[in-house]
């Protein structure tokens, strides 16, 4: 039982300790109208994912967007609503839509899409040789990244258009552990990435959605 807890804590420290990098691409010039604290965002179903797991995602940035004060709606759960009132929002909305959107009570259409994801989960060892050969400048070894984009189209509807794009990038590497094998001064190493391609795209929206509210100038 406290070898298997060992393994567990170990595991958490190894996920945790993932090196994690993200780049954001906006079109440039910003959100043209910054977003108001009584807004109110319906946000799309994410195509491509399971409904559970864009309702997943949808909570996260429900929250983030909340603590802004602006309350979001999620498409899936207005579903009878929209259908009364003849809104189809997905795909991308039209013109027409977000004029009905727009009489419906939403100033905004948040359009999500996740894509460019790759899981890095893995374990590679390096021998003190290879490692000498990496110091050295002839090669590299390692276990692969974890990598998700997380892409953003905000459509206002009052102007009844798109009026934002972001994509946000997240990279997960793994970390390098020092082994106890030496060889001409040299000690092995192994790196291990326990991060996922789930794990990235969290992050990725997290990040995305705080540069959106960003660029988008929140008023409080």
């Amino acid at each position: 039982m406290k070898k298997a807890a060992a393994n567990l804590l170990c595991c958490l420290v190894l996920l945790s300790s993932c090196i994690g990098s993200t780049r954001h691409a906006a079109i440039p010039g910003g959100c043209p109208q910054a977003l108001q604290a009584n807004d109110r965002i319906l946000v799309g179903v994410i195509p491509g994912l399971l409904a559970h797991r864009s309702h997943q995602l949808y909570q996260q940035l429900e929250q983030e967007f909340g603590q802004k004060g602006i309350s979001t709606a999620y498409v899936a759960e207005q579903e009878y609503d929209l259908a009364r009132q003849g809104i189809k929002p997905n795909p991308a909305p039209d013109s027409i839509t977000l004029v009905q959107m727009r009489k419906a009570g939403y100033t905004y259409y948040l359009e999500l899409a996740v894509g460019d994801v790759a899981s890095g989960m893995g374990y590679a060892r390096t021998s003190a040789q290879e490692q000498k050969e990496i110091q050295q400048g002839y090669g590299t070894i390692g276990a692969d990244d974890s990598k998700a984009t997380v892409h953003f189209k905000l459509h206002s509807t009052d102007q009844k258009k798109q009026v934002y794009t972001l994509a946000t990038t997240t990279k997960l590497s793994g970390v390098t552990l020092a082994g106890n094998k030496h060889e001409d001064g040299y000690r092995n190493s192994s790196t291990v990435n326990l991060s996922t391609a789930s794990l990235a795209t969290d992050k990725a929206l997290k990040k995305g959605v705080a540069e959106l509210l960003k660029n988008c100038k929140v008023s409080q």
